[in-house]
């Protein structure tokens, strides 16, 4: 569902598997994937995210997801996600980035080559306090690029 807002959603932690590709690009929105993701997944429920580096894209993203955690555990709270990056995440995938990596021109890691970030949620998401937290971040790396 697309929205221009960040409105309440009647999915809250519905789901215990989220699978999203290539959807954290656009930095403008990690508040909105970020707050979904958290709004509709379960309490132990778990995100799969491929994605490649793209630039500071999914550094950024992360970073997003840290400062949620750390703001959690400055006030004595269990973060919100649990996060890993696997960047040999299947022998096939590595095997086709080793090869392609070494014969082809036109490949570039750091646009093509898919990740991991598997996140894992560990208590119930707060609107008030994490969803602000996550807007107010973007809003400040967006506005200092």
């Amino acid at each position: 569902r697309k929205s221009s807002s960040l409105e309440e959603s009647s999915d809250e932690g519905l789901f215990h598997l989220c699978l999203a590709s290539d959807c954290v690009h656009f930095q403008e929105f990690h508040d909105g994937m970020f707050v979904t993701i958290a709004r509709t997944l379960a309490v132990g429920g778990i995100a799969l995210l491929c994605q490649p580096r793209r630039g500071s894209s999914l550094s950024n993203f992360m970073t997003l997801i840290d400062a949620v955690n750390s703001a959690s555990a400055s006030s004595g709270d269990v973060p919100l996600f649990q996060m890993d990056l696997m960047e040999d995440f299947h022998p096939k995938v590595s095997k086709v980035h080793r090869s392609i990596a070494t014969t082809s021109t036109c490949y570039d890691p750091n646009w093509h080559r898919p990740m991991l970030l598997v996140m894992t949620k560990l208590r119930s998401f707060d609107e008030d306090i994490d969803g602000r937290l996550a807007r107010k971040f973007v809003k400040t790396y967006i506005n200092v690029k």
